[in-house]
């Protein structure tokens, strides 16, 4: 009797799962359509991809001259000088006209600014995809999780329902039952804070994805397989041709070199043109005209020019070294993801062909010895604890996969198939 009913609330449960998850499967989020709202919705890319617009727009205004300005003069006192009695007004209009190469710099400069601009907003995106993958994977984890606790707890009210006969019976004694009440107390304290993290996470990839955090994703659609073919070389080779950190820095490079082209121009004159037409008798005179051309001179080049020179040339070389800086912390993160990486299939691999499948048959086997009383209840019981220990840090291990995926493709700056 016994024996069929540890038989059938196996069935049982297996098939409730099953149900659940057909059930689930039509609206269940996936982590592609979680990935593009997050994309199309979330506040900081926005804000990023906003700053790179309005680094862009600097472009023209970098590249364009100042306003002309013009003057209108109304001298009455050289009239009465003259005897005339009649005022001369004159009109003007002048433009500075920088040295041209120093137009084309500060553009220069302003396009490299933007082009930073445009790689941090790629940053941006690649911090919140890996962040919305790992937010999806620990609450599809956590849902596991609360599967497996809740399987767990329908075993013990199994169990529960076999030693309570037993025990009136005098079959078993009061410790027993005892045992399994406290394991129940155990499962169902395991559901609460499962739950408090369900919650929790939830919110986390709300947030993620612009919405609500009191909206209810429920459970996300399981990922495919992962097919880990990339080796360590890979990675490298990836993130120095795409993690969009490291460009934002060549592009900072760049733009250092284009300022201290610049620095070296300001040794360069600018100009100052004007025109001057006097009116009298508010008739133009054709031969009352004058012109300007004015040309600045760098007199304090010693206190100014020459320390702007040696400023910018400090500057590129200190951003030299902050790209190096960035790129040894790159392969750093890339290197520790990917040796958690295969941490973690290893362990799955340990969990799926070993642990897990023996686990099993141990709790088959003390099943088999209790009913035949040759096995006492806390070896079922602790039996039945570490299955479901062993359940747990599978999906663990998973999750730490998942997570340390999700940590290589940021450093590596695209999108990878596993």
């Amino acid at each position: 009797m016994m024996k069929r009913r540890l038989t059938v609330y196996f069935l049982i449960f297996i098939a409730s799962i099953i149900l659940l998850i057909s059930a689930q499967a039509e609206d269940a989020l996936t982590l592609k359509s979680a990935v593009s709202e997050a994309l199309r919705s979330n506040p900081e890319i926005l804000s990023a991809r906003r700053a790179y617009e309005a680094a862009s727009a600097r472009i023209p205004q970098a590249a364009s001259l100042k306003n002309p300005t013009i003057e209108l003069e109304y001298d009455k006192i050289y009239a009465d000088r003259m005897l005339s009695g009649d005022p001369m007004k004159t009109y003007a209009i002048s433009q500075e006209v920088p040295f041209p190469t120093k137009l084309f710099l500060r553009a220069k400069i302003a396009s490299k600014l933007a082009r930073m601009a445009y790689e941090n907003y790629k940053t941006k995106e690649r911090d919140i995809i890996a962040k919305v993958k790992s937010a999806y994977a620990e609450l599809f984890i956590i849902y596991r999780s609360i599967d497996i606790q809740n399987e767990n707890r329908q075993i013990l009210e199994q169990f529960s329902q076999v030693a309570v006969p037993r025990y009136t019976l005098g079959k078993s004694t009061q410790a027993d039952v005892l045992k399994t009440q406290v394991e129940l107390a155990r499962a169902e304290n395991e559901l609460i804070v499962l739950e408090q993290e369900r919650v929790t996470a939830q919110a986390r990839l709300d947030i993620l994805l612009n919405r609500d955090p009191k909206e209810e994703i429920g459970l996300p659609a399981p990922e495919g397989a992962i097919k880990f073919t990339h080796s360590l070389e890979d990675f490298y080779v990836m993130a120095k041709a795409n993690n969009p950190e490291l460009k934002a820095y060549k592009y900072a490079i760049e733009r250092g070199k284009a300022a201290y082209d610049l620095s070296l121009n300001e040794f360069m004159p600018d100009f100052m043109v004007k025109f001057k037409q006097m009116v009298k008798r508010d008739r133009v005179d054709e031969n009352a005209w004058a012109g300007m051309l004015g040309v600045t001179v760098p007199l304090w080049f010693f206190q100014k020019e020459a320390f702007g020179v040696k400023e910018m040339r400090s500057e590129l070389e200190m951003i030299k070294a902050e790209y190096k800086t960035k790129e040894n912390m790159v392969l750093f993160d890339i290197r520790d993801s990917y040796a958690r990486v295969e941490a973690s299939r290893k362990l799955i691999e340990l969990y799926t062909a070993s642990f897990i499948p023996q686990a099993e048959q141990t709790v088959a086997a003390s099943v088999r010895g209790y009913e035949t009383e040759k096995t006492d209840f806390l070896t079922l019981l602790d039996s039945q604890r570490m299955l479901i220990g062993f359940r747990l840090e599978y999906y663990d291990a998973i999750l730490e996969l998942r997570m340390s995926l999700a940590d290589l493709e940021r450093s590596a700056g695209i999108d990878v198939e596993f």
